[in-house]
């Protein structure tokens, strides 16, 4: 009954095809995770389930079946189903009143088309501004008969308290790392070491992973080599290394930045693993041990700590307080050399 190409969440899933079997589903559910853990497939994959049109019994054991042909399922695997509405708002830092009443509600109460149940899924909802949210109460309070909403977030906190106890809470966790790099080892672009790498730099997240290739590893080694030569007092080097950062406001450039954050905390983390962990099995960057390990033994604990402090409120005050990017790295830099 789920894509099998959806790795993991087995308890999720079970609770979704038990409600769907028992015919016990909700008005309203909550999906809640970090991203790129397969939150959007579930939901995509439960509103094909409450639709189908063939009499397929629900497998509890396998949580899954052949992939059904109906008219129905065929239909939302397009995205052209009526009655199944997948709502994103791409490029907007909150969605307002205006686009949660007009591509949530005015659609949800539409009589359905050919469905058995109306279901509209909004990804990133704690992206909803408080006006938003208040609007979209009404709804969750009386929602119209046959339909479902299920909202896709990873802030649930973030939510108001009020939204969160009117939707069936679905927790998501993180993929294991081994999961992650079975699914990577069936690509013929990575090397089993690629694979790896890239299984632990995905914290978790199945989509994080599948976006790297040999080329962001390759950029990541870079990175982290550049950082571990990096000498006190190399003015230098420290603004080459700035001036190198993702700084534009393209999608592209603030991609690159979240992952130039990422991949440094990482390798800090990596140094506290070696200075407080002698087992050592939680290291992401597994190709740049070696060196890292010599920097472990030049720096204390106290010291490692302060630079991922210094790392956050780098990262706090570019995306919250529009902080001017260059200089905000070279004081990094200037922070990871001392």
């Amino acid at each position: 009954m789920f894509n099998n190409k959806i790795i993991g969440h087995d308890f999720q899933k079970n609770i979704l095809l038990r409600a769907a079997r028992d015919n016990v589903v909700s008005h309203s559910y909550l999906f809640s995770g970090p991203d790129g853990i397969g939150k959007k497939l579930i939901a995509l994959e439960f509103a094909k389930l409450i639709n189908c049109q063939s009499e397929k019994s629900i497998d509890l054991d396998t949580l899954k079946s052949e992939k059904c042909d109906c008219g129905s399922c065929n239909k939302i695997d397009k995205g052209v189903h009526p009655d199944v509405i997948y709502v994103q708002y791409e490029g907007v830092k909150s969605i307002k009143v205006e686009q949660i009443r007009e591509g949530v509600e005015q659609r949800l109460f539409l009589k359905s088309f050919e469905g058995k149940f109306k279901v509209v899924i909004v990804d990133e909802a704690h992206r909803m501004s408080s006006g938003a949210q208040n609007a979209f109460l009404k709804t969750l309070e009386e929602p119209p008969p046959n339909s479902i909403i299920i909202l896709i977030t990873s802030a649930p906190d973030t939510l108001l308290p009020t939204i969160r106890s009117r939707c069936q809470m679905v927790k998501f966790n993180s993929l294991a790392e081994d999961l992650i790099f079975e699914e990577l080892k069936k690509r013929e672009d990575l090397t089993s070491e690629q694979a790896l790498i890239c299984s632990k730099l995905s914290n978790g997240s199945l989509g994080k992973a599948l976006m790297m290739d040999a080329e962001v590893i390759e950029w990541r080694r870079e990175l982290i080599e550049y950082l571990i030569n990096l000498k006190p007092k190399s003015a230098m080097r420290v603004i080459g290394l700035a001036e190198y950062m993702p700084i534009g406001s393209t999608p592209e450039d603030m991609e690159k930045m979240t992952l130039v954050f990422e991949f440094i905390s990482l390798w800090l983390r990596d140094l506290l693993l070696i200075k407080t962990d002698s087992d050592r099995k939680g290291i992401t960057n597994i190709d740049l041990i070696e060196p890292t390990m010599q920097i472990a033994q030049m720096w204390d604990l106290d010291n490692i700590t302060d630079k991922m402090g210094a790392l956050e409120r780098t990262r706090n005050d570019i995306y919250n307080l529009n902080a001017n990017k260059q200089l905000s790295f070279e004081n990094l830099f200037i922070r990871l050399a001392s």
